[in-house]
């Protein structure tokens, strides 16, 4: 985004003077910046050293000092553990010491803890000692005594409630210290202690004395603190601040300050306030989202460069990815001081997605969108393939989930490429170039998810692996990640570089699940955006937006800072006791050294007001009033309140008084701020002065033809006439694939779904928009009903051809033998096609399946049907037709599942695996146009024997359908076929309204499409209400009308058994 302009504006010409854009605002400085001028500016010597406590805080204060013309040339920024290894390099190095890293480290403890329990089996702790999250609890409390100064010894001597605690923290401690000498290492704690002694013995290594200020709030406490009193001690000089009134200073801070001049100084002190209120404005917002439009909006308003505003916020991780998900659309630059989280990468997503796919045993669908998405490519010779492409090839699979059926189905697909035929109207040219681009995805799908598979670790039974396991999968999946933008490439290697770290160093095997949640703690990586070398914090850059934390705000010295995120929740928030080291076991154990969540408590609010009291400028403080992932509202902070006071002047207002001042809540509608995009145009013209929204349906719908048309389809139900809306198409000027309705194939599904619904049918079968037919994880089911009736239609066609091959009679005890053994392949097989969700519920289903086969066995048994054909397919290789009225045929297509010769005719039999709710006497031969297998199957049978059918049967042989026959002799659906003509007549005249039954709709697989509502005891439609409604007057509906009065105006008779 040009800063500015927005899309529907003109923008500036490339050679359009600089000075078009706002003058640079520069504040009056801070004491601190002061006094770093007064550093670099009198005499300072030629090496000097900043001591801070991030790198990104003292870069961003040099930034201030060069913008105001000072040099800082020969100053060297640093943090206390850096220059304490830098101290301490040249002893260790004499005394063979290896410095180690995080990923050494918890890998000894790691070895601690399992050396400690290994001696104490009968520990009470030793149920836990498996848990990640205990064993992070013991690595916590091991470290903060080891940095607190606290040795094994002191430990021994030391006072905690808990004996046997006490005990496993002192083993564990002196384990860990004895493997760091036993291994010549050193841990950070040994480094800094090793230096601080170093400085306070005088080394030369030190580089201390006049070249060396500290900056102030830099904490005091445990052993980092002493190295930093230490260098105090040698020469190191504490540079003064703003000084913070009325509040303290906790004293494991090293604080030093000027006399009180900033008009935000007084934060905790209102009542000694004097002079000039401060320039605070507060606004609060819906939500996040809002929150921060409402800044950018203040920022456009006030015409502030980009690269003067600072959105300071408690909660980084949140309001980063917001703040990147609102500007990145917009292209307005922002430098994000703690980075954004890795998931905001293709390959952070990439990892995301990785472990919810295992966690999901391994679900097609996630890997696919993927896939899809481009964030994962094939490797050569196959990069050149699209996302789209493989990830259709991936779908047409059905592997659904679980591991192994990847590579088997892709590996079967292959292998049957050769014996694939020819399309009905395909040449062998044409299936040549399918086999070819079919071979081509299914190679390139093998090349990309074999090693991803094979890397995976087992994570099922027993199966122990490490996190260097876990990790070599993840490394496995980021080799396939496709390239992306310069911060994609930096996370890319920072997770490669931690990964790579994993897989050496954390290899103690233990449950899937432990090693899982190990290699993700490490992958919570915040990325720098954009680029840049480093840890976090890192600086801002010239025309960004600045986003950066409480630590580090306000060192940018921008003239407009946003505090936003302002609510109790996120400050001061909570801080709760270490679960292992309580905070009266820290005091005694080392006396302030150990921070306890009190101390923290109050440092973090000392450090908030030492942040306010530097601010210049124009400070905006705001927060969301509601939490949506919790449903919960929000309240300000109490400092927000504090500064509130301190604007007024009056310490004596409330937070209701806060309320009432910040007006009406920043939403979407911009109320007179400027706009940031175009929705910020078209809502502030909606909006009134008092802030409400018009309604504009009309004025949106005329200026966006597609949404204008969507409104008049919605309204279409709602009164409308019969048009298109309500699919009356009508026969079109360009030949629709309708027109000619009576020259298709139809399967008596099809033509049935008309009956029922042809606007259900013009979806489906006049545009093809099929629903998707993806494998639906359900932990309680395996099959569906249509998978669980093509699964017991084989069963029943192969235990008849069974018993007529072996001449065994239906009522014979092989017979049931044979339909259980060849249910139980027809299971396997299915099992190859359809994953279960577990061993459990495919044996639950297939016990249902037998009790089925069982019902099934004695129904034939009772009649003992002369089958003349089974399953007998029609219409697919050869033509089959059904006799119209006028002389007219149809194609058809479809399967019978039996034939029986009853000698003077034939009984033609359909399998119904379901319930036979809708075959009562009130639904008639027909159901109104919805039941009409009848009809087709019928007259095909009769075409193919070329003997009489005497009348078609739908058995139920399943327990559900308890052995139900309901029959239909010929003459009752004799007129089957005017009625099936009838129907195509409003096809082909382009007339596809809805049914005006709402029972239609509550198994349609378009009701999202018609905005249907579905539950348990009803079914709301619009658009069968509309039908319902239009029915005796719309000429448009006469053939649904006549379709649904068929067997009242032309009389017949059935019969039912």
């Amino acid at each position: 985004m040009t800063q500015l302009f927005f899309d529907f504006e003109v923008p500036p010409s490339a050679d359009q003077p600089a000075e078009s854009l706002p003058p640079r605002e520069t504040p009056e400085e801070s004491v601190l910046i002061r006094e770093l001028i007064r550093v670099l500016g009198e005499g300072a010597p030629r090496r000097t050293t900043l001591i801070c406590r991030t790198r990104g805080e003292g870069k961003e204060l040099l930034r201030q000092v060069a913008l105001r013309g000072v040099s800082w040339l020969g100053m060297e920024v640093t943090t206390l553990r850096p220059l304490a290894l830098r101290v301490a390099s040249r002893s260790l190095a004499q005394a063979h010491l290896r410095m180690i890293d995080p990923f050494d480290e918890q890998a000894l403890i790691e070895r601690a803890v399992d050396d400690v329990f290994a001696a104490n089996p009968r520990s009470r702790f030793r149920a836990l000692s498996e848990k990640v999250g205990f064993r992070d609890a013991v690595r916590n409390s091991v470290q903060a005594l080891r940095l607190g100064g606290v040795h094994v010894g002191r430990l021994t001597l030391a006072s905690i409630d808990d004996s046997e605690k006490q005990s496993l923290v002192r083993a564990i401690l002196g384990r860990f210290e004895h493997l760091l000498e036993e291994g010549g290492f050193c841990d950070a704690a040994g480094v800094i202690e090793r230096a601080t002694n170093l400085v306070t013995e005088g080394g030369t290594a030190a580089p201390v004395g006049d070249g060396m200020y500290i900056l102030p709030g830099i904490s005091a406490a445990g052993l980092i603190g002493g190295f930093a009193r230490a260098l105090e001690a040698s020469g190191a000089r504490i540079l003064k601040t703003d000084a913070v009134v009325g509040l303290p200073p906790p004293k494991g801070l090293l604080f030093d300050v000027a006399p009180p001049e900033s008009p935000l100084s007084p934060l905790h002190a209102l009542r000694d306030h004097v002079g000039e209120a401060p320039e605070i404005s507060m606004f609060s917002a819906a939500s996040m989202y809002d929150e921060l439009r409402g800044v950018l909006r203040r920022v456009l308003t006030a015409g502030a460069r980009w690269d003067e505003v600072e959105i300071v916020t408690p909660d980084p991780a949140a309001y980063g990815s917001a703040l990147h998900a609102i500007t990145q659309p917009l292209g307005i630059p922002v430098t994000f001081a703690v980075g954004l989280p890795v998931e905001r990468t293709r390959p952070g997503r990439v990892v995301a997605e990785y472990f919810r796919w295992l966690e999901s045993g391994f679900q097609e669908s996630i890997l696919r969108g993927l896939i899809e998405a481009g964030d994962l490519s094939a490797p050569d010779p196959y990069e050149w393939m699209d996302g789209p492409r493989l990830a259709r090839a991936l779908r047409s699979q059905r592997i659904g989930w679980g591991r192994s059926r990847y590579l088997d189905a892709l590996d079967r697909r292959l292998k049957g490429l050769p014996n694939l035929r020819p399309g009905r109207y395909e040449s062998e040219e044409q299936l040549e170039k399918r086999i070819e681009r079919t071979e081509k995805d299914l190679r390139a799908l093998r090349s990309l998810l074999a090693p991803i598979l094979h890397s995976v670790p087992q994570s099922t039974g027993d199966a122990r692996v490490s996190p260097a396991d876990v990790a070599a999968g993840v490394l496995a999946i980021l080799e396939h990640t496709a390239p992306g933008t310069e911060t994609d490439e930096t996370a890319l290697e920072r997770l490669r570089r931690t990964l790579e770290r994993i897989r050496t160093t954390l290899t103690r095997p233990t449950d899937f699940t432990s090693a899982a949640v190990i290699v993700r703690g490490y992958l919570e990586l915040r990325i720098p955006a954009p680029r840049a070398e480093g840890t976090a914090p890192w600086s801002s850059a010239p025309g960004h937006l600045y986003l950066t934390d409480l630590t580090s705000g306000g060192a940018s010295g921008r003239p407009h800072t946003f505090l936003v995120g302002m609510d109790a929740g996120r400050f001061p928030g909570s801080i709760s006791e270490d679960p292992l080291l309580l905070d009266a076991e820290r005091w005694r154990l080392a006396r302030g050294a150990l921070p306890s969540s009190r101390d923290q408590m109050r440092e973090r609010r000392f450090q908030f007001a030492q942040l306010f009291a530097r601010l210049r400028g124009r400070v905006t403080m705001s927060f969301s009033v509601w939490e949506p992932t919790e449903a919960r509202s929000l309240t300000p902070a109490p400092e927000m309140l504090q500064a509130f006071r301190l604007q007024r002047g009056d310490p004596g207002l409330t937070f209701a008084d806060l309320e009432g001042a910040m007006g009406t809540v920043e939403s979407r509608l911009p109320l007179g701020l400027s706009p940031v995009d175009g929705d910020d145009v078209w809502l502030g013209e909606l909006t009134t002065a008092e802030g409400q929204l018009l309604r504009g349906v009309e004025a949106v719908g005329r200026s966006f033809p597609w949404l204008g048309s969507g409104q008049r389809a919605a309204a279409a139900w709602h009164g409308g006439d019969a048009d298109i809306h309500t699919g009356i198409l009508g026969p079109g000027s360009d030949e629709p694939s309708y027109a000619d309705a009576f020259s298709g194939t139809y399967s008596a599904t099809a033509l049935g779904g008309l009956g029922a619904c042809p606007r259900r049918f013009l979806f489906r079968s006049v545009l093809k928009a099929y629903p998707p037919d993806d494998p639906e994880f359900d932990p309680e089911r395996w099959l569906d009903a249509k998978q669980r009736g093509g699964l017991l239609h084989g069963v029943f066609e192969g235990a008849l051809r069974w018993a007529r091959d072996q001449t065994v009679g239906l009522g014979a005890p092989e017979f049931l033998d044979a339909a259980l053994r060849i249910l139980s392949e027809e299971g396997d097989r299915m099992l190859r096609e359809v994953p279960t969700p577990s061993g459990a519920v495919r044996e639950w289903e297939m016990a249902d399946l037998a009790d089925d086969v069982r019902s099934f066995v004695e129904m034939v048994r009772g009649e003992d049907p002369k089958w003349s054909g089974l399953e007998l397919r029609f219409g697919f290789d050869d033509d089959a037709w059904l006799p119209l009225p006028g002389g007219k045929r149809l194609a058809v297509r479809g399967a019978v599942d039996r034939v029986d010769d009853l000698g003077t005719n034939l009984r033609v039999v359909d399998y119904k695996t379901g319930r036979d709710g809708r075959f009562g006497n009130k639904t008639g031969v027909f159901d109104g146009g919805r039941r009409l297998q009848h009809v087709i199957y019928s007259a095909v049978t009769q075409a193919l024997f070329e003997k009489a059918v005497g009348r078609m049967e739908y058995h139920f042989p399943t327990r559900r359908g308890e052995n139900a026959v309901h029959a239909y002799d010929a003459e009752a659906y004799g007129s089957g076929g005017g009625l099936i003509h009838r129907m195509l007549e409003g096809v082909q005249a382009g007339w596809f309204p809805p049914t005006d039954t709402k029972d239609d709709c509550r198994f349609c697989d378009y009701q999202e499409v018609c905005g249907v509502a579905v539950s348990a005891w009803d079914v709301e439609s619009a658009p069968a209400s509309w039908s319902r409604e239009h029915l005796g007057e719309a000429p448009e509906l006469a053939v649904l009308k006549d379709v649904r009065r068929w067997e009242d105006e032309r009389p017949v008779f059935g019969e039912e058994s």
